[in-house]
């Protein structure tokens, strides 16, 4: 279609002699020949960043009086919008796809030539529907391909993998799948929730080729397979990617929370369904401990991982239960539960610690000591240690106590 819609302008702006542009109805630029003279600061932005700010698409389409007629967008100099237009509308019957552009400044303009321009944008409107015709077949195939690819018939995961990648819909290049939720605070997803879920897949996919990511939306949440080419940069793109969406969703659909995960890189399409399953995981880790964060990879998400794969009761009785007590226990808790998890995680390092603690060691000693006492454990083995570690970690992803 760009190829097409780059012709028309160019075959318009020859025959009237004028600079010519065609916008979508967004304003973001489609098409555009060279100027015959000084372009404005927003054509100038237009041209290089293929958009305009939302407050010069406010202006444009408040100066329309007619909903079908072509009509003059006056100056806004505050904006940046120098010089008048006159736009004719691209319409498939009533939708607005778009505008053909003309530019005012560049002498008066003769019926013939606005003859003309009504004829570029009925032509227009045919190149831009016929675009949306097919994009739309493309993706109720990708939608069906995709839907096969993360189901459970090997058979049909490796014949979909065959068929995305030969009918041109994913690239072949190493790829992960990014798992996306909300929450509404325990309250049921809003009617408009998976519309919105969509608008925002869509803002993500946008950033991306078209054949670099597909999806796949629900009501509550959504999956992405997104492929990058560089390896070496892809955790870090994939990471970048998943701030964005979240961003993206917790805009579109206003809940209260959103999650991320995101699964190890593959080549293998065929292994999404695995993929999906990891990523998800990570999503759900996300969810249950505030200190992973919204976003994470399965493996940015540690031990946590490995004690995902565990029924929560048998989480139960491998933790410490009078340690788990002491953590419920807000007041008798705090900061003994802190100082453990700190002298834990440096290694029983009771210098570092305590520079961690801002603690002198003679009280770090003492609340140590205190640990010991409440929970039996013995903080010289290794073995309660290590089961104390455990308890701590458990304790996050059963949600129990509240730990800074």
């Amino acid at each position: 279609m760009a190829a097409d819609l780059q012709q028309l302008v160019q075959s318009l702006a020859l025959r009237l002699d004028r600079s010519v542009a065609i916008d979508d109805a967004r304003l973001r630029l489609l098409a555009h020949s060279s100027h015959r003279g000084d372009v404005d600061p927003i054509r100038a932005e237009s041209i290089l960043r293929r958009a305009v700010p939302p407050g010069v698409v406010e202006h444009v389409h408040a100066c329309r009086d007619d909903a079908t007629g072509r009509y003059l967008v006056t100056p806004r100099e505050d904006l940046g919008l120098l010089d008048p237009r006159v736009g004719q509308p691209i319409l498939q019957q009533e939708t607005l796809l778009g505008f053909v552009w003309l530019l005012a400044s560049e002498g008066p303009i003769d019926e013939a030539q606005l003859a003309a321009l009504e004829g570029a944008a009925a032509e227009a409107s045919v190149l831009i529907h016929g675009e949306f015709l097919r994009a739309t077949a493309s993706r109720d195939r990708e939608r069906e391909l995709v839907e096969r690819l993360l189901g459970a018939d090997s058979g049909e995961r490796a014949a979909a993998a065959v068929a995305l990648r030969a009918e041109g819909l994913f690239a072949g290049s190493p790829y992960a799948v990014l798992h996306v939720e909300i929450d509404r605070g325990g309250e049921p997803t809003a009617e408009e929730d998976p519309i919105a879920l969509a608008a925002a897949i869509a803002a993500a996919r946008s950033r991306r080729a078209s054949h670099d990511v597909l999806s796949m939306e629900h009501r509550d949440h959504a999956v992405l397979l997104v492929a990058e080419a560089q390896p070496d940069a892809a955790e870090e793109a994939f990471l970048a990617l998943g701030e964005a969406l979240r961003t993206d969703v917790l805009r579109a659909t206003e809940a209260e929370r959103c999650w991320v995960g995101i699964a190890r890189v593959r080549t293998d399409l065929a292994q999404a369904a695995e993929a999906a399953h990891e990523a998800r995981r990570a999503a759900r880790i996300c969810r249950r401990v505030d200190a992973v964060g919204p976003i994470a990879s399965i493996d940015g998400t540690g031990v946590y991982a490995l004690l995902d794969h565990v029924p929560d009761d048998a989480l139960r009785a491998i933790a410490n239960p009078r340690l788990l007590a002491l953590i419920a226990d807000e007041r008798r808790g705090d900061p003994l539960v802190r100082t453990l998890e700190v002298f834990l995680d440096t290694a029983g390092d009771v210098r570092a610690a305590s520079e961690l603690l801002f603690a002198h060691r003679t009280s770090l000693y003492y609340r140590l000591r205190r640990i010991q006492e409440l929970t039996g454990l013995d903080l010289a083995s290794g073995d309660d240690r290590l089961r104390a570690h455990l308890t701590l970690k458990i304790a996050d992803l059963l949600g129990i106590g509240a730990r800074d």
